[in-house]
């Protein structure tokens, strides 16, 4: 067989396990690691972190920070085991600065910059939580760097997965993908999304981003996405 054909039957049966892995079938620790000779990397950046916490729940007081941590290890967890190789910005609580920097969010987004721009990934995924204020406001927004068609391409795949999964079920409605002006989304000619998967402000999505089953769902939705948006180039 061709290489290019077993890396395509090798993928299927990553998603076949990853699929196994979302629905509790399988740790992911069982479930395929990387298994192509060409292996492909996308970056999985976890937003603030250390002194800085990012926004806040409004009925629990659950920091931003921590459940991008989390989701941040589930996106990469999935793409490992899809065969993918993963540069996790931070995999710790703290933030990527030294303690005698000055201006540590400065310090911290550089970090964050070399790292990706280090990684010469294929794509760079950063995964933060929203608020606003009013608090009916909810759902799962992607965000791209508009001078990046890859960018907004890649945006457009992961919204529909949640528009499909998260936003039409829980909120009644879908989004669009949105451009932005981000440093983080800057840092790489490889496409790069901010996805912020809902609003710590809305008591609803607050409480399913509290759900470890639902965090899943949302993390096997992305991993869904980026695995078809980078199999199309494969």
């Amino acid at each position: 067989m061709e290489k290019r054909g077993l890396k395509k039957v090798l993928k299927c049966v990553a998603v076949c396990l990853v699929t196994a892995v979302a629905f509790g079938a399988l740790p992911v620790a069982a479930a395929l690691t990387a298994a192509y000779d060409d292996s492909v990397t996308v970056v999985v950046d976890a937003g603030h972190g250390g002194a800085d916490g990012g926004v806040t729940g409004k009925d629990t007081g659950v920091k931003e920070s921590e459940l991008n941590l989390i989701m941040a290890k589930l996106v990469g967890e999935f793409l490992e085991s899809g065969g993918y190789d993963v540069v996790y910005t931070r995999k710790g609580s703290g933030g990527l600065y030294r303690a005698t920097d000055s201006n540590k969010k400065s310090a911290d987004m550089q970090r964050r910059g070399e790292i990706i721009r280090e990684a010469d990934a294929a794509a760079v995924i950063s995964m933060h939580m929203n608020t606003f204020h009013q608090r009916s406001r909810r759902g799962a927004q992607v965000f791209f760097d508009k001078s990046s068609e890859q960018g907004r391409a890649l945006a457009e795949a992961v919204q529909r997965e949640l528009n499909a999964g998260f936003n039409l079920p829980d909120a009644g409605r879908e989004f669009a993908p949105l451009a932005a002006d981000k440093y983080i989304l800057r840092q790489s000619a490889a496409p790069a999304v901010i996805v912020e998967c809902g609003f710590l402000s809305n008591p609803s999505d607050e409480a399913h981003l509290l759900d470890a089953d639902y965090r899943a769902r949302l993390a096997y939705a992305i991993f869904l996405a980026v695995d078809g948006f980078l199999s199309e180039g494969a």
